[in-house]
């Protein structure tokens, strides 16, 4: 799905941008990003509601991209579960990510264990402030979408 036409954000970003041309916060100009071949590309949307930013980070099991919520117009973080030693995509044809022959047993445990981590997160931190999560399977994995607060911002 593609980005609204009147998304007024830059898509890596997500700063208000009025007018075609590089972002004024970032720099980034829409289509000019070259990421690694596994990694989902800047303006991807996810569940209809999610935008996929920037990369963040990055572990064995683990991407992590900046986001953007469409409904709640807030910033978020996209967390995918993406094992590097089971699963593959080549984002040149299709969002889906693949399982490497002989890996299916171990993908699956690795997506419910993923799942059961992302709801135990969830149920720890929502005792101490309203935090909103999503969880959602897509493109052949799983992901656990979160509000992402300013770094200012107290509990």
């Amino acid at each position: 799905m593609e980005k609204p036409d009147e998304f007024d954000r830059c898509i890596y970003c997500f700063a208000p941008k009025d007018t075609p041309g590089p972002c004024p916060a970032c720099g980034y100009d829409n289509g000019l990003c070259d990421p690694p071949g596994w990694w989902l590309s800047p303006g991807t949307v996810l569940k209809g509601r999610y935008i996929v930013g920037r990369h963040l980070s990055s572990t064995s099991a683990e991407l992590t991209y900046l986001g953007w919520d469409l409904r709640r117009n807030c910033l978020t973080e996209v967390v995918e579960y993406f094992p590097e030693d089971y699963v593959k995509r080549d984002i040149t044809n299709s969002d889906d990510v693949s399982c490497i022959p002989g890996c299916a047993q171990a993908l699956e445990t690795g997506r419910q264990a993923f799942f059961e981590k992302a709801k135990l997160f969830y149920n720890c931190v929502s005792r101490i402030e309203a935090l909103k999560m999503d969880f959602f399977v897509r493109n052949n994995t799983c992901y656990y979408v979160r509000e992402k607060k300013p770094k200012n911002a107290m509990p």
